[in-house]
């Protein structure tokens, strides 16, 4: 099941443009990592804003003290998606429950999830006034009279009416409803695009109270805890820096969890829930893959069965050899991965060669730099936003000077052990063990690189191997499919059985024909072909 995150905020008085940019990426935050993080924007303005930036400081100016400026909805976007389709789905999120007849800007972020480089975290922020304008954008009222609260003995001299749907004593409704919107827009697009996932704005309780009414107590377990807590993204940095610097494999992850717990007794707790859940959703994911392939085994043998005439059946011949060229295929393909992961590219090379040679010093050397130019940084920020130390203040001058020290201390130890290395390195021996290293390294990687190629080479041999019994298979029986996991379609009375009669004359010419396409790559597999049409055994051949 896919991440579902829909929720509505709201904000005060004097929050309204600081907010707008800050999503938008503009003013203070239009630079920097922050920037890089937008995927798109788009608003729906009056005539008079020159930005939706603009809209909103007109908002935090005119509307009442401790008003409500803005509200926002946070939606998270299905990373399977594109950014395009992501974009038309909040477009069409917008029309249907915000509309063009309310000022609105919204913004498309996307950046790598706190703890998984790997995932993407795609997520859009509609920041929307909930004025009802109804003589449209172009006609709108001015900042000083939009803002007003609304009269309805003199709505021409009086602000715009709110949209009630989320202050009224429905508000709840209103908000289950459009998050039951969402969940229905999402899923019909997987649906439409064939990806096999749902998203459910259900509470893990109701969704475990269904699954247990449906009988599936595997996935009632996997919805059996409490929901995850919000780390935010100060918290989430810092946890994120623990575990990479301490591990998060299983021989470090106890230490690692103890330092989390020493600085956040809430990210402690997120971290838990994480391991607990990925361990639930694996060993759901497992138990659910046993069952359905017991059910395609019941299938493939069903269906099997059914390809029976005049007491000859295709029985497990067909299968074993397909069988047997796709388990190949796999283990190469199996192969290939891994020699891939040992392939040490030629940029990382010398780094790689570098910290054999000091036993590993280089590489926490590297970490050391890191630190000495992150000191350096916040020493030169400090400096730029508060001048010298006389003029700063009393805290900031203690860090300043805090920060110092351990700079002064870092750098040298830096230094010294850089310069121990390079000396080392600079040695005759030390060159020629670095040359050395280098030359087997390069060969290894060369020797690794051609098992590949040959790999790719027999696998490729193999699928060609494959469509050809594939197409036995069909020369048979027109009607029969082969898809990998030994499922077929059983053909229909008539013409299915006097398929199988009239390519019954031809069938061992056609076997040996594959055969001795293949009999070069079956040999270096060890696998032994017995073709023997006339066995009483076995009508056919077997491998």
């Amino acid at each position: 099941m896919a991440t579902y995150h829909l929720s509505l905020k709201n904000g005060k008085t004097g929050t309204a443009k600081q907010h707008a940019d800050y999503i938008l990426r503009e003013g203070r935050f239009s630079s920097g990592r922050r920037a890089e993080e937008l995927v798109y924007k788009n608003a729906n303005l009056p005539h008079w804003a020159m930005s939706a930036s603009d809209f909103f400081a007109h908002a935090d100016k005119y509307e009442r003290t401790n008003g409500r400026a803005y509200s926002e909805f946070e939606i998270a976007l299905p990373n399977e998606l594109t950014h395009e389709e992501n974009q038309k789905l909040v477009n069409d999120f917008v029309g249907k429950h915000i509309g063009n007849n309310k000022v609105w800007a919204y913004a498309i972020h996307s950046k790598p999830a706190t703890f998984d480089d790997d995932e993407e975290q795609i997520h859009a922020h509609i920041m929307f006034c909930e004025r009802v304008v109804e003589d449209g954008m172009t006609k709108a009222k001015s900042p000083s009279k939009f803002f007003k609260r609304y009269n309805g003995k003199s709505p021409d001299n009086s602000g715009y009416k709110k949209d009630e749907r989320f202050t009224s004593s429905d508000a709840r409704d209103s908000i289950k409803k459009i998050r039951q919107s969402w969940e229905d827009m999402v899923n019909a697009e997987y649906t439409s695009r064939g990806i096999n996932k749902t998203v459910s704005c259900k509470t893990l309780k109701v969704q475990r109270d269904l699954a247990a009414a449906a009988g599936d107590n595997d996935l009632a377990d996997f919805f059996d805890r409490e929901p995850q807590e919000h780390l935010g993204p100060a918290l989430a940095y810092k946890t994120k820096k623990i575990i990479e610097e301490n591990g998060y494999d299983q021989e470090n992850i106890d230490n690692t969890l103890n330092k989390i717990y020493q600085m956040s007794a809430k990210a402690f707790g997120v971290i838990v829930d994480k391991i607990q859940k990925a361990r639930k959703a694996a060993e759901l994911k497992h138990k659910k893959q046993i069952e359905l392939e017991r059910k395609e085994k019941e299938y493939a043998e069903k269906r099997l069965a059914e390809l029976s005439t005049s007491g000859e059946i295709i029985r497990k011949d067909f299968v074993k050899l397909l069988g047997s060229v796709n388990n190949q295929i796999k283990y190469n393909e199996s192969a290939i991965i891994r020699i891939e992961k040992t392939i040490t590219p030629i940029d990382q090379m010398p780094s790689k060669v570098l910290n054999i040679m000091t036993n590993g010093r280089f590489e926490k050397l590297q970490k050391e730099c890191e630190a000495v130019i992150s000191l350096k940084t916040r020493l030169k920020e400090i400096l730029s936003l508060y001048g010298p130390k006389e003029s700063m203040p009393g805290n900031i001058r203690e860090e300043y000077n805090e920060k110092g020290r351990a700079y002064r201390i870092l750098k040298a130890d830096y230094e010294k052990q850089d310069a121990e290395i390079r000396s080392f390195i600079s040695s005759e021996a030390g060159d020629k063990w670095y040359k050395k290293l280098i030359k087997e390294m390069l060969e290894q990687s060369k020797d690794m690189e051609n098992q590949k190629l040959n790999l790719l080479k027999l696998n490729s041999e193999y699928q060609e191997l494959r469509n050809k019994v594939i197409k036995i298979g069909r020369s048979i029986n027109p009607n029969l499919h082969y898809r990998m996991k030994e499922k077929y379609c059983a053909p229909s009375l008539g013409s299915g059985a006097s398929a199988i009669n009239d390519a019954n004359m031809d069938i061992d010419k056609l076997l040996r024909n594959i055969i001795s396409a293949g009999k070069e790559n079956i040999k270096q597999n060890k696998m032994i072909v017995n073709l023997n049409s006339k066995s009483k055994k076995n009508n056919g051949w077997e491998i």
